[in-house]
């Protein structure tokens, strides 16, 4: 498989890093694989694999504050920032890539920038997959901490408030939490004021304009996932106008679905959805 690494500037001169994989010179589509909180595109190595593997060209992006890409560690002004680079990230693949069917598939935070991307941009997608989005995860938090949070956004929106993503919630394999830690390029601190505020806006605003989503969707969710409900993915499901929805929850798994023991068989579902969309 062929591996192009390569940064891009922001609007805001902040270089991120990207990478592109290719294992057919004439692929099936292009796929912009979007990680989610915390974390980096690189964990998603195993899931590239599989669908380079599968005939696809994947393209990846850390945002700013992640992995290796330039920024405040774990935080954005607000999600519109990470959303804005990715337009200009999918703009050059589009340009490269003329012609060719492009899809998104976007993981928790990931799948929330997806999903406000796609909302605003479905024209350019042919499809999108998006796995456990935490589409109502502020409808379950403390209204005293969230009262807390919009007051310390005023006055120290980096400070470090709250543990957003129990590593022991990931996965039910306990080697993805050790994986988790021993990862430099992750997030191990809690969650900083604004980035929780960030979510929580773009998260009111997707569920506000979901009906104008009209593209064909798969939604995946474990349904033992603590950190984002699996009512976040049946939100999407009902509320958007799109004909074409595929809805699954996978019994037993948790928030990390893509790195479940039973992985391999969530992985296949997303290229089979590829696959007859492509």
């Amino acid at each position: 498989m062929k591996k192009e690494t390569a940064f891009f500037q922001s609007d805001d001169g902040l270089k991120l890093a990207t990478c592109a994989h290719h294992d057919s010179a004439t692929p099936k589509a292009y796929i912009v694989l979007v990680h989610g909180y915390g974390e980096h595109a690189g964990r998603y190595a195993h899931v590239v694999d599989a669908l380079c593997g599968a005939g696809y060209s994947v393209h990846t992006i850390d945002h700013r504050g992640h992995g290796a890409s330039d920024g405040e560690r774990a935080y954005f002004n607000n999600l519109w920032e990470p959303v804005a680079d990715l337009k200009r990230f999918v703009n050059d693949v589009q340009a490269q890539n003329s012609n060719q069917a492009l899809f998104m598939l976007g993981h928790s935070m990931g799948a929330l920038i997806a999903l406000v991307f796609a909302i605003q941009y479905q024209y350019e997608l042919k499809g999108v997959i998006l796995s456990g989005i935490p589409l109502t995860a502020d409808l379950s938090t403390s209204p005293v901490l969230l009262a807390v949070g919009n007051l310390l956004n005023l006055v120290a929106p980096k400070m470090q408030l709250a543990d957003a993503a129990p590593r022991n919630e990931l996965s039910s394999d306990p080697s993805v939490m050790l994986d988790f830690q021993a990862d430099p390029l992750n997030w191990k601190g809690k969650m900083r004021v604004r980035m929780g505020i960030s979510i929580q806006r773009a998260a009111k605003w997707s569920r506000a304009n979901i009906g104008a989503l009209k593209l064909p969707i798969m939604l995946a969710h474990g349904a033992d996932d603590k950190i984002c409900p699996p009512s976040g993915s049946q939100f999407v499901f009902d509320g958007a106008s799109s004909t074409d929805k595929t809805l699954k929850f996978y019994p037993g798994m948790k928030h990390e679905i893509l790195n479940e023991r039973e992985r391999a068989g969530v992985i296949a579902d997303m290229i089979a959805w590829c696959d007859a969309h492509a």
